[in-house]
């Protein structure tokens, strides 16, 4: 489950609420849909679900104790990161859609 956010962008699209225009230049051209669709994804799985996920690429970020999977598919520029809120690894927090350039 989602306890918190880095910024409050990422949940605005977690909620499904218009994004202004600046927000949305912001993103460039990340499909919300499918951002938003990941991030319910995340909202509802444990560690293990990620792992048996292949598709979002979840992966741990080198030399942090963030982790990361897929905003949108294998090509994208965007990925979602996050931490592990808790020790049974289904709880993130500090949640944030990233350009990853």
């Amino acid at each position: 489950m989602i306890k918190s956010f880095a910024d409050p962008l990422t949940e605005k699209i977690f909620r499904g609420e218009n994004l202004t225009r600046k927000e949305a230049k912001r993103l460039g051209d990340i499909r919300l849909d499918k951002a938003q669709e990941r991030l319910v994804i995340l909202h509802h799985s444990s560690e293990k679900d990620l792992l048996t996920l292949h598709s979002l690429h979840y992966h741990k970020l080198h030399g942090t104790k963030r982790y990361s999977i897929d905003a949108n598919a294998r090509a994208s520029k965007w990925r979602i990161t996050f931490t592990w809120a808790n020790q049974e690894l289904t709880d993130v927090s500090l949640v944030k859609i990233e350009d990853t350039h």
